[in-house]
């Protein structure tokens, strides 16, 4: 990857977005060790649980996927974990009421930044609407300013990932979903992407000159 190009998954950088500036500096060193590491136990800690949840949109009962997830992690942290995501996302799965459909992945540049955008569910109502899926899974809550950055990259990215759906942000251990408000001032919101992008982008790249300098 090219020194003046950095890339990174939607979500990651609306984690970035809703830090303050010393979470930051450490959302930034955490994202660059698990980007660019080579060994898989560093990254992947939501996977099991994120598969799971694509399996219980479509199975008659949801509550069984969810729970082998729980009974199988085995990694410091992931049970409460998996537990509390499954505690908030099968009520809302419940009231949503609706079924998996495939997505597709897209990126979104912006400067510097390569965003790497795949919806982790793709939902269709019995009535057709549809509804491109990112789920927020840390135990921080997301915030409307977070959601409504994550909500825009999908839009932006739309007609590649499930043609036609509603983007949705889904705070999945409280069971919130976020869907973009209708009075938004998109351009704004594109110049404050703009913005934090650049921003990201010189974490990164100074995270990386002092793990260089350290290391000598």
């Amino acid at each position: 990857m090219p020194d003046n190009n950095v890339s990174v998954t939607a979500l990651s950088f609306t984690e970035y977005v809703m830090s303050g500036q010393r979470g930051r500096i450490n959302i930034v060193s955490e994202q660059r060790g698990m980007y660019l590491t080579d060994d898989p136990k560093v990254c992947g800690f939501y996977n099991p649980i994120r598969d799971a949840m694509r399996r219980a949109v479509n199975s008659t009962e949801p509550e069984l996927e969810l729970k082998k997830a729980v009974l199988n992690a085995n990694r410091t942290g992931q049970p409460r974990a998996f537990e509390e995501i499954a505690d908030g996302f099968l009520p809302w799965l419940a009231s949503f009421k609706a079924t998996g459909v495939q997505v597709e992945g897209a990126t979104y540049r912006v400067g510097d930044l390569t965003l790497k955008v795949r919806p982790h569910l793709g939902l269709r109502k019995k009535d057709g609407s549809a509804y491109a899926v990112l789920v927020h899974t840390k135990e921080v809550p997301l915030t409307r300013e977070a959601a409504n950055v994550g909500l825009r990259i999908l839009q932006h990215t739309i007609a590649d990932t499930l043609p036609g759906a509603t983007p949705m942000v889904l705070d999945v251990r409280r069971g919130k979903a976020y869907q973009m408000p209708v009075r938004t001032n998109l351009g704004k919101l594109d110049v404050l992407i703009a913005a934090e992008a650049m921003g990201y982008v010189t974490h990164w790249q100074l995270s990386g000159l002092f793990e260089s300098v350290r290391a000598v």
